[in-house]
């Protein structure tokens, strides 16, 4: 489960599918921060944007879409243009994950919380997949080693290792990137004693 942030994400090994992730924050008020902003075009790589927090209008080359919070588009080549004026209550900030990379398809990207009393348990997958943590501190493991993680980390787990937060000391909210399913791959968390024993598909 290899860990980076914005500045150690530009070496990550070349399965990662990320090259660079940032949080932009908006203020409809205009005196923390600013109202809008443009988020350029990838130059032949993929990216997105996804709102943690508030709303935006995106305008682009396909046309107005209001986000929500949890909501995320593709940002097209031509850029986007987010706009919090009217789509955020006042007093509330916008909080932005913006990122680029490669990958295929239309991938799941979601809001995910744990808590004390709700873990995440120990499981794998039949893909690679990736943890942006938003917001706490916690210790996370896979395949036994054990893994220190705070606000603006990202944890990239590749396919059929064991990886979870059996024991969050606190709240806990982070997005998660699951590529499109190809063929063959099997949706969601697997179990050992349901699925059968994990099987690596590279060394880390």
């Amino acid at each position: 489960m290899p860990v980076f942030n914005r500045d150690t994400i530009k070496n990550a090994p070349d399965w990662v599918a990320f090259d660079d992730f940032e949080f932009l924050y908006l203020d409809p008020r205009g005196d923390a921060a600013p109202i809008d902003v443009h988020v350029p075009g990838a130059e032949g790589r993929r990216q997105f944007v996804l709102v943690l927090g508030g709303g935006v209008i995106a305008r682009s080359v396909n046309g107005l879409q209001k986000l929500e919070r949890t909501g995320w588009l593709h940002v097209p080549e031509s850029g986007v243009h987010l706009d919090s004026t009217g789509a955020t209550a006042h007093g509330d900030q916008v909080q932005i994950l913006r990122v680029t990379g490669q990958w295929d398809g239309t991938p799941h990207i979601g809001v995910f919380w744990a808590w004390p009393e709700t873990p995440l348990e120990m499981h794998y997958h039949d893909f690679d997949e990736y943890w942006f943590i938003i917001h706490g501190h916690t210790e996370a493991f896979t395949d036994g080693d054990r893994h220190e993680l705070v606000p603006g980390d990202l944890i990239a787990t590749a396919r059929g290792y064991e990886h979870g937060m059996p024991k969050p000391g606190e709240a806990i909210t982070g997005v998660a990137f699951e590529p499109e399913l190809t063929a063959g791959q099997r949706k969601g968390h697997l179990h050992r004693d349901e699925h059968g024993d994990p099987v690596p598909s590279r060394a880390l």
